[in-house]
């Protein structure tokens, strides 16, 4: 999947859809602010048709909220970069989303499965 940080709408879907699992929600979470943030700056400029006397304003925080939006979108990128979901042409590469979610999901369903374990080794330790 070709991923620049002007995120289309499809591809926050499947980047969403491929990294929501129970262990590690991060790429989902950091879908869904940019799209809060995507329907917030909608909002504003809707504003600015339903109150015309308040259009600086509106305008000012629309441009403001461009600014937040383009710095989550690099901020997704990076996140991708840093958890090597990239494959040599620097495409995001959905496969190593899944896998990489799948790993996440199996070392926490191992730590649930297994809470006495850890809690006697603290114990153990002397900690609480």
């Amino acid at each position: 999947m070709s991923l620049n940080p002007a995120f289309s709408d499809a591809q926050l879907q499947i980047i969403c859809e491929t990294a929501n699992v129970i262990a590690c929600e991060c790429p989902a979470q950091l879908v869904d602010l940019l799209r809060k943030i995507r329907e917030f700056r909608h909002y504003t400029i809707n504003c600015i048709e339903l109150a015309p006397e308040e259009a600086e304003i509106h305008h000012w925080l629309s441009d403001e909220i461009i600014q937040v939006e383009a710095l989550l979108s690099n901020i997704i990128v990076e996140f991708m970069r840093r958890e090597d979901l990239f494959d040599e042409q620097q495409q995001l590469d959905l496969g190593k989303l899944r896998d990489r979610n799948t790993r996440a999901a199996l070392r926490q369903r191992q730590l649930m499965q297994q809470p006495w374990n850890h809690l006697n080794a603290d114990q153990s330790d002397g900690r609480v």
